[in-house]
């Protein structure tokens, strides 16, 4: 495996952040916003003071696609200066600033309306024949397939662009779309441009016994189950995050970035229908150089999902990749218990490779108190759900177990355990 590149000061050795050969344990950040938002922004801008006094060091920014590309067609159509305006207030106060972005149709993220307008065909299909939108997670967004030329074209566009326009000098690190997947709650993709690229991958990796794609749908459960039908599906999901990463690294042009990608490892019984399978995903994830695990607490059990971690590095050893090692969305604040942080923070310093933790939202909940006419809500889908913060920027209950015992935390994170080469 080639090793990281050194950025400036910074390297990845070890799975873990050094700074002037100095370990840096990350305090992220996530605050979900509206970042073409002006007023959303400023008052972000307000609260950056309190947010840097918590010891956060790194701010991740996630810019959905239909924010600042309402046409869909790639280009950044909303003004960024307001947003480059934030990045300097949170550079100024001696954070770091990290950029995600969010492309696809499921959890939250919506394509621009004026993308579907000139290519409505680009939709979905689930094993029923039927078009697809987010079941699984309410928001009832349309899901693009990851098959379609059009919308691979324009998202990537949209990901270049929003990196040449930002300047990849001001970020620590990037991200690929929140939680890559196909869904968890319906069967996904049988749409007729999955069908072509099945058949060229057919012909392409010589798996000339794989079965026919159905003539017509429903797809029976055989194919569906399919070894080789899962394993295409499987690289096809790898091969949609390795390209998301090179129109990241399309946007840096000659500067040297680190790319981060989600991996999504949750109940078992559904992660054939999200990734087809888990093993094959991970081992055709190559451009990627930091893995960010999601359920790596299962909420169901309330104990650590161990397999998400084994996964991860089985596939590190037989490939002799130096992937950092960390999770996604560390808690947020609506899924965690008090009780839960003890096992929880102890397991991603045991299996991880204490890159940091990730806070989710960053938010100072403002719906805990009467809110007035007046006031600007983060986020055209409530974020205030998942902050982390009351109205006064108290923690809640499981970000008060981390806070309050903060040094205890990082007296383990950071213990001597590896030196710089």
């Amino acid at each position: 495996m080639k090793p990281h590149p050194f950025i400036n000061n910074h390297c990845l050795d070890g799975g873990k952040l050094w700074v002037d050969g100095e370990h840096l344990f990350l305090k992220t950040g996530k605050p979900l916003r509206d970042f073409g938002n002006v007023k959303q922004i400023d008052r972000l801008i307000a609260d950056l003071p309190i947010i840097a006094s918590k010891g956060y060091n790194n701010l991740s920014l996630n810019c959905y696609w239909h924010h600042f590309n309402p046409s869909g067609d790639g280009q950044i159509e909303t003004d960024t200066a307001p947003l480059k305006k934030l990045i300097e207030a949170i550079k100024a106060l001696g954070m770091y600033v990290s950029l995600s972005v969010e492309t696809y149709g499921v959890g939250g993220g919506q394509i621009p309306q004026g993308f579907w307008e000139k290519n409505p065909t680009a939709l979905a299909v689930n094993h029923l024949g039927e078009q697809v939108s987010d079941t699984e997670y309410g928001y009832g967004s349309k899901v693009p397939s990851l098959f379609s030329e059009d919308y691979l074209k324009s998202s990537r566009d949209f990901i270049t662009n929003l990196v040449k326009t930002l300047g990849a000098e001001n970020f620590l690190y990037f991200e690929t779309t929140v939680e890559p997947q196909f869904m968890g709650a319906q069967w996904l993709d049988y749409s007729q441009n999955a069908k072509h690229a099945y058949t060229e991958w057919i012909k392409r990796t010589n798996h000339l016994g794989a079965p026919i794609f159905p003539e017509s749908l429903p797809a029976d459960e055989a194919f569906m189950v399919a070894k080789e039908w899962n394993l295409f599906r499987a690289g096809a999901l790898a091969n949609w995050i390795n390209n998301d990463a090179l129109a990241l690294r399309e946007g840096a042009g000659d500067a040297a970035i680190w790319v981060a990608s989600d991996y999504l490892d949750a109940e078992e019984d559904t992660m054939l229908q999200r990734c087809g399978n888990a093993v094959e995903l991970l081992r055709n994830m190559t451009e990627i150089d930091i893995i960010q695990i999601n359920w790596a607490w299962c909420n169901i059990e309330r104990k650590p999902n161990q397999r998400a971690y084994d996964r991860v590095r089985q596939v590190m050893q037989d490939t002799g990749r130096d992937w950092v090692v960390t999770e996604h969305m560390t808690i947020n604040g609506a899924d965690y218990f008090e009780s839960d942080m003890p096992g929880l923070l102890e397991n991603t310093l045991k299996n991880g490779t204490n890159f940091g933790w990730e806070f989710v939202d960053l938010a100072a909940n403002r719906d805990s108190k009467e809110t007035k006419p007046n006031d600007v809500l983060p986020g055209d889908f409530k974020p205030q759900h998942f902050a982390v913060y009351d109205a006064d920027w108290n923690p809640n209950l499981a970000m008060r177990a981390v806070e309050d015992n903060w040094e205890h935390w990082m007296k383990k994170a950071t213990a001597p355990s590896l030196s710089t080469t």
